[in-house]
């Protein structure tokens, strides 16, 4: 991999992150059609992890933290891990001597541990009764 490249991933993603951004604000998914649904949902009835994401979003970017949380709390919560590993590459890709290394997100255990609350999750949101009820995105 050349030493361009990093910088080329975070210009591609950053511009990606902005026209998306820039989309669910002025065309929020709780308001407008031609968001796309989830394909399980449609197919199942049932709610995926990611269900109700789009509308999280768009609830994040209007500043509402409460209907984001209603929507995908999921999402809601893993923002800050997300966010940390993005810092954290862009920070390597600038800094060849001084780098930071992020060992929990690559270890065994923290990887069946997410997928396991994932799963759980998935599970929780599905249970037709209250307060499983809240996980919905409804």
């Amino acid at each position: 991999m050349s030493k361009r490249a990093p910088f080329i991933q975070i210009i591609l993603v950053g511009v990606a992150v902005t026209l998306l951004s820039l989309l669910y604000f002025f065309y929020p998914a709780t308001a407008h059609s031609f968001h796309p649904v989830c394909p399980f949902h449609a197919l199942t009835g049932w709610y995926c992890p990611g269900c109700g994401s789009q509308r999280s979003v768009s609830a994040l970017l209007h500043g509402d933290v409460l209907m984001a949380l209603k929507k995908n709390s999921l999402l809601v919560i893993s923002l800050p891990f997300i966010i940390y590993s993005a810092i954290v590459f862009i920070w390597n890709a600038f800094n060849d001597t001084n780098k930071m290394e992020q060992r929990v997100f690559y270890s065994p255990s923290f990887i069946k541990i997410v997928l396991l609350i994932v799963i759980v999750f998935a599970v929780m949101r599905n249970i037709p009764s209250y307060p499983f009820t809240i996980l919905a995105p409804g």
